[in-house]
């Protein structure tokens, strides 16, 4: 598997292209309410792998994008 923030323990979906990195805020607790937006196909030094929650992230980000494409079976 691929070490991409997608699959990172820190990292926290927001949309289907991006969320933030949990590790980054951890580090900068001055800046509490400003979280590092990040792509999931990112990654940094701070990886360490979240098993299944990568399946349940992926998912995830399938049901949203098929919400935006129209049904066409009519």
């Amino acid at each position: 598997m691929k070490q991409t923030c997608l699959n990172c323990k820190f990292y926290k979906v927001e949309d289907p292209l991006s969320g933030y990195c949990r590790a980054e805020a951890q580090k900068a607790p001055e800046k509490a309410g400003q979280k590092p937006m990040v792509r999931h196909d990112s990654i940094c030094a701070a990886w360490v792998d979240c098993g299944q929650n990568y399946y349940i992230r992926l998912g995830w980000i399938k049901a949203q994008e098929k919400k935006k494409t129209p049904d066409v079976r009519q």
